[in-house]
């Protein structure tokens, strides 16, 4: 099996990568959790085949040739939940340079949101901030970590 070096993957997840959250609906409370993913033809499978043995995480197949026949199919390499995406984005920001803050805000969610019950109106937040940290990739994550702590 080859290595994927941590610079590596944190350039793959700056050009074809997302982080982004997953929520969880238990009775009338909401959980959150970090989720990062990378997607790309499948032509492409077997790198992200190496990231599964390498980090963990899960692959999933998509058909789209079915749908479209001028669109390829596609594989996707998700890792969620704190366990699996926290030790990786732990490993990877400081070689980050688009993601860094999205990563750095997730990471701050496992300390101050991990295993808390929150609200609709936290989720949203959470989700807007990262859309907004995508849309400009030098948005502090500080100002969002003041926001969501308000409303825990």
């Amino acid at each position: 099996m080859k290595r994927v070096s941590w610079k590596y993957l944190a350039g793959l997840i700056d050009g074809e990568g997302c982080i982004d959250v997953q929520v969880n609906k238990v009775g009338g409370k909401f959980y959150i959790r970090p989720r990062l993913r990378i997607a790309m033809s499948d032509v492409a499978v077997e790198l992200l085949e190496m990231c599964q043995l390498n980090f963990g995480g899960h692959l999933y197949k998509r058909d789209h040739e079915s749908k479209n026949s001028n669109w390829n199919n596609a594989t996707s390499w998700e890792l969620a939940g704190y366990k699996q995406s926290c030790p990786v984005l732990r490993n990877i920001v400081n070689h980050l340079i688009l993601k860094k803050e999205q990563a750095r805000f997730c990471l701050w969610m496992e300390s101050e949101v991990k295993g808390k019950h929150t609200t609709q109106e936290c989720v949203d937040r959470c989700r807007d901030e990262l859309k907004l940290m995508k849309r400009d990739p030098h948005r502090l994550s500080e100002s969002a970590q003041a926001e969501v702590l308000v409303m825990l």
